[in-house]
């Protein structure tokens, strides 16, 4: 009976310890992972051909992914990095589409100012800027879907076009008939006047 107690009270205290302890998620194997106290993380992905962000853990302050392949950052990537405190996404080939919003709201919202800072390398017009420095319209656009945004706004600028020369043919068409019909009614109202009143209009 004794034995039954002991083996109860052992199995408690291990799963109590087991619900105390923190889970922290394991480092991506592309990553070297050192811990800097506590819970907290050092997260150093850099030089590793990385053509994706890897998942991180959640217990990360430092994030190093500089001098890899990335190009974008798939949106919700790092929702999750709370407590990140430093980030080196420098040396990746950034391309600064519409693709790129998430990644500059989210530093933005984060208030986190990458250094050295975050460089576009395509498209053309804007290689070498600072990503935190562009504007909407620098960076709103994706190729290919310049045509599918613009297209209703064509329409409707035709459109306004169009209805806007049919008003005007309309008003000039109004203005000639009225002209004729002024012209009408005075030659038709002169010619029950006298005679005298006649040559006088005439002579006006």
């Amino acid at each position: 009976m004794h034995s039954e107690h002991k083996m109860l009270i052992s199995g408690g205290l291990a799963l109590l310890f087991l619900l105390n302890v923190p889970i922290v998620k394991s480092c991506p194997s592309s990553c070297q992972h050192t811990e800097l106290g506590g819970q907290d993380l050092k997260v150093d992905c850099s030089f590793r051909h990385l053509k994706e962000v890897p998942a991180v853990p959640e217990n990360t302050v430092e994030l190093y992914l500089q001098n890899n392949h990335l190009t974008t950052v798939a949106p919700g990537t790092f929702d999750k990095l709370q407590n990140l405190r430093k980030i080196d996404l420098s040396g990746n080939p950034w391309n600064c589409d519409c693709r790129i919003t998430y990644l500059k709201h989210w530093l933005e919202d984060q208030q986190l100012k990458p250094n050295p800072p975050v460089c576009c390398a395509s498209p053309a017009l804007i290689n070498g800027k600072r990503l935190l420095n562009l504007t909407g319209n620098e960076y709103a656009v994706c190729p290919g879907r310049e045509s599918i945004q613009c297209k209703p706004f064509l329409y409707r600028d035709i459109w306004l076009v169009v209805a806007f020369l049919l008003v005007l043919i309309l008003l000039l068409c109004t203005v000639c008939m009225a002209k004729h019909l002024n012209f009408w009614i005075f030659m038709t109202g002169s010619y029950f006047l006298p005679e005298s009143h006649r040559s006088r209009l005439k002579s006006q």
